[in-house]
């Protein structure tokens, strides 16, 4: 797996629609990284996470895809960056998706691959 395919199929993944509450940040979309050492070893985190909210609850399910590269001078240089987007921001999913892809960081990504991929979900 590499960034590149885990974001369009991130993207796809955003496009299906789920019966979530009507709330504003009930459906939302992250995308993020950055160096963390989570498992006691520094790694630069590459991650990808879709939020629902829970019905009657102040609570979320976040699903997340994290690509996680060991830590070289290029990657860290990247430093961190993190952006949500959420239905009705204005924004179309289409666009934001290929607004990411223009990102500087995408050169490095595709240089590299990741060392370890995590699939997981976890609440609130």
């Amino acid at each position: 797996m590499t960034a590149a395919s885990a974001w369009s199929v991130f993207g796809a993944f955003g496009r299906i629609e789920f019966d979530v509450p009507q709330e504003a940040d009930s459906d939302g979309l992250l995308y993020q990284y950055g160096m963390h050492d989570f498992s006691g070893e520094p790694r630069f985190h590459f991650d990808l996470t879709r939020q629902f909210g829970l019905p009657d609850s102040d609570e979320y399910l976040q699903f997340h895809c994290d690509l996680q590269y060991l830590p070289t001078p290029a990657v860290e240089a990247l430093g961190s960056h993190t952006e949500w987007w959420f239905p009705g921001n204005g924004r179309q999913l289409p666009e934001w998706v290929d607004a990411v892809k223009q990102r500087p960081e995408w050169p490095v990504l595709e240089s590299v691959f990741p060392a370890a991929v995590e699939v997981y979900c976890d609440e609130t």
